[in-house]
């Protein structure tokens, strides 16, 4: 009879690999610049680049913006032609997309913006059981609207929003320049907006 219950470890959370965080980037970069979509550094990796001069040591992901209106949908074979493989798919072209790449185990997203009320925003999508059924529950993030301005990182060009400082303010509120390593992804965000949008 076992007394007591083994303790699970918990996984040891590694460094992000820069090198490969840089690779990949590149290869999006190449692969949206290909079909002719505009995008931006956004979230984690945008708010690495502006307070820690690199991608965030404990981040796990790269986080690019796109407008809902440049998307061709063929990117997605080019995404896997390059060694990219589709996570999954959250949201539709109406509403909330993004697609959740992996290459090498490191996860890319591309949350896709659209213009509405005079604001910018995109979603995120949180799995609820309604009524014993799982459901996506959309969340919505908003800012105000940006235009995008060149930015370089790790000696390449890329595009960020024109105000970055405000922009990270609206996601990370006015605490933004210090670390948070466990991040509610979902909810913690200031510009966090619950819906009672499921898919």
């Amino acid at each position: 009879m076992r007394l007591f219950k083994k303790k699970k470890n918990k996984p040891v959370k590694k460094n992000i690999d820069t090198d490969l965080a840089l690779e990949n980037l590149l290869l999006a970069k190449n692969i949206l610049n290909e079909k002719k979509m505009d995008f931006w550094l956004t979230d984690g990796t945008l708010l690495g680049f502006y307070r820690d001069n690199g991608f965030i040591e404990h981040d796990e992901d790269i986080d690019l913006g796109c407008l809902i209106e440049d998307l061709n949908e063929t990117v997605l074979f080019d995404f896997l032609d390059n060694g990219f493989k589709l996570d999954s798919i959250y949201g539709n072209r109406n509403i909330g997309l993004e697609f959740s790449f992996k290459r090498k185990e490191m996860k890319l997203d591309i949350f896709f913006f659209y213009k509405e009320d005079h604001k910018f925003w995109h979603g995120a999508w949180v799995r609820k059981k309604i009524n014993g059924v799982k459901k996506d529950n959309l969340i919505k993030y908003s800012y105000d609207p940006f235009k995008l301005i060149e930015i370089e990182f790790y000696g390449h060009k890329f595009n960020a929003p024109d105000n970055i400082e405000k922009y990270i303010e609206t996601k990370y509120g006015k605490n933004w320049k210090e670390p948070v390593k466990e991040w509610d992804w979902a909810h913690g965000p200031s510009n966090s907006e619950a819906t009672d949008i499921y898919l």
